[in-house]
């Protein structure tokens, strides 16, 4: 028969980790949204697609990458500078300081590149195939003669012939491939916030003192703290049908209110206009930033006070109520038995950096599937058992 009191105990210790990857999803992406981490990782799909990069892989150095006020694409002379160099990419940027870019829509980046093919000398009607083949020819771009890297150049002549000379299938052959790097780019981000939401995940533990053997533990010993850390599981996963569209409207709002900004520049044609609506467009564009990055402060501060604050008076949970329960004096290779216990304790508090790197979803579904599982083991009656003994 399956054991209730491990069922409970699993459950709660789902939940603790739940609410704390919450929090740490909300920090994370407000780390995100300050270095922009989205504008560089996009950054350096654009230069890996025009500059031959073959290395960037998953480390240390990628990692730091994001933190850095600006980011390692390609130089003055590259084609990776000439299209962020681009108006149109420029327009896109979320402010002067760092005027990258976190979204390009394929067809933006389809146009880019047949602008720097056909080059900017060229009049209405025109036929701009010419131009596109002399520039493939010449290995350099029309629009600031700049060198084609071998690789990419190999890639945009094969596609070329596929297209048989035809512009409007060959944006259909450059869509494709901005579409197939941006999946491996989405990759790459999910494996580089997972990284960094572990060290967030472990500060939050520290902080908190989520100490997932503790935890464990009390949950064990106290059938009344288990049912009352089960109810309020229970009372959050209702008031939270659907936690995870909760999680992305956020982010969604954010990007939707950055499309219609930037639409606004796109129908002008006036150099003038232009200009001044490049400075009303950045400016939006940071009121928009902040906005958003108070939206995540504020849902922080709303769950720590909230959900958190109850889960922790329930648990005895923060550093004010860490005790030092060692009292396993086999343990001689220190000899304070408090440095043995917070390394003990660390050994908890890695443990659930680990769980809050899997995400808030991971745990929402999970936590869902248990509180199912949980209601269709019922209790056997009185009346059950009257019935089996018969």
């Amino acid at each position: 028969m399956f054991n209730s009191v491990v069922l409970d105990v699993v459950i709660g210790l789902v939940f603790i980790y739940l609410l704390y990857s919450l929090l740490a999803t909300i920090i994370q992406e407000i780390i995100a949204s300050y270095f922009g981490f989205r504008a560089k990782i996009l950054e350096r799909a654009v230069f890996r697609m025009l500059e031959d990069e073959t290395k960037f892989n998953f480390k240390l150095s990628s990692i730091w990458y994001l933190f850095k006020k600006k980011g390692n694409g390609g130089d003055q002379n590259s084609t990776s500078h000439e299209f962020y160099n681009h108006p149109l990419i420029k327009f896109l940027g979320e402010n002067k300081a760092q005027s990258k870019p976190a979204y390009i829509d394929k067809s933006t980046f389809s146009k880019v590149l047949i602008d720097m093919l056909r080059g900017d000398q060229i009049e209405p009607g025109d036929d701009v195939r010419p131009l596109i083949q002399k520039a493939l020819n010449q290995q350099a771009t029309n629009w600031g003669n700049t060198k084609i890297s071998p690789e990419t150049l190999k890639y945009l002549k094969s596609i070329w012939v596929d297209a048989q000379g035809d512009v409007e299938k060959y944006k259909v052959y450059l869509e494709n491939w901005f579409d197939a790097t941006m999946e491996r780019a989405s990759g790459w981000y999910k494996k580089h916030t997972q990284f960094i939401l572990f060290f967030v995940g472990l500060a939050i533990a520290i902080v908190f003192n989520v100490d997932t053997i503790k935890i464990v533990e009390k949950l064990e010993k106290d059938p009344k703290l288990r049912e009352q850390l089960v109810q309020q599981a229970g009372a959050f996963v209702e008031s939270h049908p659907d936690l995870n569209t909760e999680l992305s409207l956020q982010q969604a709002k954010f990007d939707a209110l950055k499309s219609k900004i930037n639409n606004k520049i796109l129908p002008l044609s006036d150099s003038v206009q232009k200009i001044k609506a490049e400075d009303s467009v950045h400016i939006a564009k940071t009121e928009a930033l902040i906005s958003h990055r108070d939206a995540l402060v504020k849902r922080a501060d709303s769950l720590i006070n909230t959900d958190i604050k109850k889960a922790n008076d329930l648990l005895g949970l923060g550093l004010k109520a860490y005790e030092c329960n060692c009292k396993d004096k086999s343990i001689s290779w220190y000899k304070s038995k408090y440095i043995s216990c917070f390394f003990l304790s660390l050994f908890g508090w890695t443990i659930t950096a680990l769980a809050l790197s899997l995400g808030a979803p991971f745990w929402f579904d999970l936590l869902n599937k248990l509180m199912k599982l949980r209601g269709s083991v019922a209790t056997p009656t009185s009346d059950d058992r009257e019935k089996k003994q018969g």
